[in-house]
């Protein structure tokens, strides 16, 4: 099943909100980890209207922001820790995670690793983790060779790590603290 263009443009919007700016706007950053919950959330109940699988995504996004807010400290480990790194294992391994016995495992395990990073080195995990997701969903919308495709995947990360680097290092330089966690 493809994905219809209206989730390719939450798709391109969310990957550049992520590579440019997901430490910053950590909530955010949960929000659409939420909604790309919801996304695979929907697909795994059978849903293949676009707008049944949107309204399903943006519910489950808009509550992961939502918690966000209230929970700071505890929903951005969750939520982009476990979540997050549960979602990028399974993008990393897509033949396992289609087979019913392994997806659960490799989430889980992505997963834990994604928390347990956030707890040790939660600045570094949350820039790592919003740049990958966010590359991973923008080298998916185009149609493009491995090799481009790599490229593209590679040169994403490289750019959102060091543009949230900088910007964190801005804030640390003025003294500009944004509910540093």
């Amino acid at each position: 099943m493809g994905k219809g263009s209206v989730m390719v443009i939450f798709d391109l919007i969310f990957g550049f909100l992520l590579v440019l700016a997901g430490r910053n706007l950590f909530w955010i950053c949960v929000g659409i980890v939420g909604f790309l919950i919801g996304v695979q959330f929907a697909a795994s109940l059978g849903y293949s209207n676009e707008w049944m699988t949107l309204l399903i995504a943006v519910a489950l996004g808009l509550l992961g922001a939502l918690l966000a807010i209230s929970f700071e400290w505890c929903m951005v480990v969750f939520g982009v820790g476990f979540l997050g790194g549960g979602y990028l294992l399974m993008s990393v391994f897509p033949p396992m995670a289609g087979q019913e016995t392994y997806s659960w495992l490799i989430f889980v395990v992505g997963g834990i690793v994604g928390m347990c990073l956030m707890v040790i080195f939660f600045d570094w995990t949350l820039i790592t983790i919003s740049s990958l997701l966010g590359a991973t969903l923008i080298v998916n919308i185009f149609h493009v060779t491995e090799g481009v495709r790599e490229f593209l995947f590679i040169g994403c990360v490289v750019i959102g790590i060091l543009v949230q680097y900088l910007m964190l290092r801005d804030m640390d330089d003025h003294g500009c603290h944004l509910r540093r966690i």
